[in-house]
């Protein structure tokens, strides 16, 4: 069992415990850790130095990461020689541009419900039209309403114009509705 003893301050050619404890880590390794929290037994699977832990594979699908800092004694039970694996990712090169280019469209629809130079009043009254009529979208500083009503500013009841008259009739109610709650 490996006990690192403590170093006195000055003496910094001394490797650190850290990397004493690495040393004796080596990946594929079948080790069992006494830490100041309990006893840890499985295979190496990875070590960070940086980091200050190292990751066993205690079997069944867990694994434990340990601090290197918190290890009072290593004892390896079965020495690797297998060398780290380099993980090859496969990924679907088709799968991920698709993805990709999903995302921009729906940021672009997203950004183009967006109003350039218009009120905080006009935005809300767009925001709550797009939720009744989801073709509703900007031409400018005008709403557009599923191509057949405009309402132009300064975004009255009034202002809003064509269409059929029940649905000029509701879209002019709900102005008057946000209108009163801002």
């Amino acid at each position: 069992i490996f006990r690192p003893r403590r170093r006195m301050a000055h003496l910094t050619a001394q490797p650190s415990q850290k990397d004493v404890l690495a040393g004796q880590l080596v990946y594929g390794s079948t080790v069992h850790i006494h830490t100041k929290l309990g006893n840890f037994e499985g295979v190496v699977d990875c070590v960070d130095v940086k980091a200050g832990c190292v990751v066993l594979d205690t079997g069944g699908k867990r694994i434990a990461m340990v601090s290197l800092y918190n290890i009072e004694g290593v004892r390896v039970l079965k020495k690797s020689t297998a060398e780290v694996p380099k993980k090859r990712l496969d990924v679907d090169i088709k799968a991920a541009r698709q993805r990709e280019a999903m995302a921009v469209d729906e940021r672009r629809k997203q950004a183009s419900k967006i109003g350039v130079g218009v009120s905080a009043k006009a935005q809300a009254i767009f925001n709550r039209l797009v939720k009744m009529f989801p073709e509703t979208r900007w031409e400018g500083k005008t709403i557009v309403i599923m191509d057949t009503m405009r309402l132009k500013p300064p975004y009255t009841p009034e202002s809003c114009t064509g269409g059929k008259k029940e649905a000029l009739e509701r879209v002019r109610k709900m102005i008057r509705n946000v209108s009163t709650t801002r």
